[in-house]
């Protein structure tokens, strides 16, 4: 018997013979989506070609972060568009209780992704140890200041790097709900990615996820892929349990630069 006829004859016995002994009934069996290769269409982006943030668009976050023992407080004063690029900058200076500040820039639910979309970021990271770039998808419950509890996972990290480690990204996807979630990670570190811009992309699949750096493919997960709407995140943290705190060599600015960023959808298949 096909599976998924057994399946429901199980829960509804009296339709599949249980009840009545001359009562029949032919299940239609669906069949299988056919995946076709992506085609993608832009669907929304930001060149940060005005002359201010686009509130529309986009959060600039303020607050002393509560996660991962981080030591920034994230303010407004730290975001900005110059030539062309939005600018996170990371400061040694007293702020809300903290020794450091820096910027955190999210969509919240003003846009967002999921599954059959890809996100492109065009960025110049920063350096220096206890320096943490990232740009990333999360659950749009997620406010950038505190923990996201049963709200998260889901989360795909796109360009995430040590600043002590600043030419291997890492590219990792979690699954389940906290405590009990799971993940994933690659890394890539076949360049210099410190000495300019690089492309970032994730393209968001229902059987895999796959990342590449400057249109190369880095890695591919087909393994409990994640689910969900998903918020972008482009930020830098200072401190905390990725790559420790700053030391007497970690120099001040820090600039986490984007040049663009771009979401596309796949108008070949159906999510």
């Amino acid at each position: 018997m096909n599976r998924s006829a057994a399946i429901l004859c199980v829960a509804g016995a009296w339709a599949c013979g249980g009840g009545s002994s001359d009562t029949h009934v032919t299940l239609p069996i669906a069949a299988p989506l056919v995946a076709r290769q992506a085609k993608w269409a832009l669907d929304w982006s930001d060149e940060f070609d005005e002359a201010a943030l686009d509130t529309t668009k986009w959060i600039a976050v303020e607050g002393a972060s509560n996660v991962n023992n981080e030591r920034e407080y994230y303010t407004p004063s730290d975001v900005y568009l110059q030539n062309g690029s939005l600018v996170l900058r990371s400061q040694q200076r007293p702020m809300g209780g903290r020794a450091y500040t820096s910027g955190e820039v999210r969509s919240g639910t003003k846009h967002t992704a999921r599954l059959g979309s890809a996100v492109e970021w065009r960025t110049q990271i920063p350096t220096g140890k206890g320096i943490w770039p990232a740009n990333w998808l999360v659950n749009t419950p997620c406010d950038g200041i505190n923990g996201c509890g049963a709200n998260w996972p889901p989360e795909i990290d796109v360009m995430e790097l040590r600043g002590s480690q600043p030419d291997i990204n890492l590219m990792t996807h979690w699954w389940g709900t906290y405590p009990n979630q799971g993940h994933e990670t690659s890394l890539y570190g076949g360049t210099t990615l410190s000495a300019g811009y690089h492309t970032y992309r994730v393209e968001w699949f229902a059987d895999s996820v796959l990342w590449y750096v400057d249109g190369t493919q880095r890695a591919k997960h087909t393994s409990n892929v994640t689910f969900g709407t998903l918020q972008l995140v482009m930020n830098t943290a200072v401190g905390g349990d990725f790559d420790g705190d700053p030391t007497s060599s970690t120099v001040f600015p820090q600039y986490h630069r984007i040049d663009y960023v771009r979401v596309y959808r796949d108008t070949a298949n159906v999510y």
